[in-house]
């Protein structure tokens, strides 16, 4: 299976998608029989919580079992790239900080930061991370555009667990832009883990910050895709798709280009 997959690295990716909606849809319904005292998925955190770390132990064996944690982007410090690109997603990471971040109870915090560090492992490992590296091989931007819409389609599937449509289609738009610019980090960088800290701290700072999550969640957005135009620009795209198709599928790194 492992083999079809990696040959087949369109369908492989749309089943991984799908995959990922049945587990979280279907994950949230079971936590709703077992424990129906338990505060729903986006009414409350802790069946949250449960079930992004069902989730995140799904991927791991994922990985695991088709041996992809190097194809994904786990590698070693060794192997890290242009960690110079990183300034601008750390400078929009600072902007929750103009108005200060709510407090909030001890416990409570350590909840919400154990929660969107496993949110952002697993949808980064899943989407920057298999899907981008099975894709790698049809070329970077093919990658980066059908890891990100795949990414944005699958935030549809709130409306299930959330409501709100409107509000829905936004955030799966957001998440499709941001997207791209993820994806250009994470191919530019050769490692997925730069990529998982700033998802998660994203997600926390915003949501413990006083400006207006959806305007700002946009602006961040619109910043982060076009920074991949940058980022993937002809020359830099020249570097990567140089790369032999071997080390891209595996992880290896490649030598470090001079501009960031």
């Amino acid at each position: 299976m492992k083999a079809w997959f990696e040959e087949h690295p369109l369908a492989a990716s749309v089943i991984i998608w799908i995959a990922d909606i049945v587990f979280v849809l279907a994950g949230a319904w079971l936590l709703s029989l077992l424990f129906p005292g338990m505060p729903g998925y986006g009414r409350g955190l802790s069946q949250s919580l449960v079930l992004v770390l069902v989730v995140v132990l799904l991927v791991a064996a994922m990985l695991s079992a088709f041996r992809w944690w190097r194809l994904a982007g786990f590698v070693g410090p060794a192997q890290w790239r242009d960690l110079r690109v990183l300034w601008l997603p750390v400078v929009i990471l600072l902007l929750p900080f103009v108005q200060g971040l709510r407090p909030l109870p001890p416990h409570e915090l350590l909840t919400l930061v154990i929660a969107y560090a496993a949110t952002a492992f697993f949808e980064e490992a899943i989407y920057r991370g298999a899907i981008l590296g099975l894709l790698r091989p049809r070329g970077i931007w093919t990658a980066v555009i059908i890891s990100s819409l795949l990414f944005g389609l699958v935030h549809f599937s709130n409306i299930v667990l959330r409501g709100n449509p409107g509000l829905i289609a936004l955030q799966a738009l957001g998440a499709a832009t941001g997207g791209v610019g993820m994806a250009a980090i994470r191919l530019r960088t050769r490692t997925i883990w730069p990529v998982i800290g700033l998802h998660a701290a994203h997600d926390l700072f915003f949501q413990l910050s006083y400006l207006p999550i959806p305007l700002v969640d946009a602006a961040n957005s619109i910043i982060l895709f076009c920074y991949a135009f940058y980022l993937l620009r002809p020359s830099m795209r020249a570097h990567l798709e140089a790369e032999p198709e071997d080390a891209a599928l595996h992880g290896t790194a490649m030598r470090e280009a001079t501009n960031p």
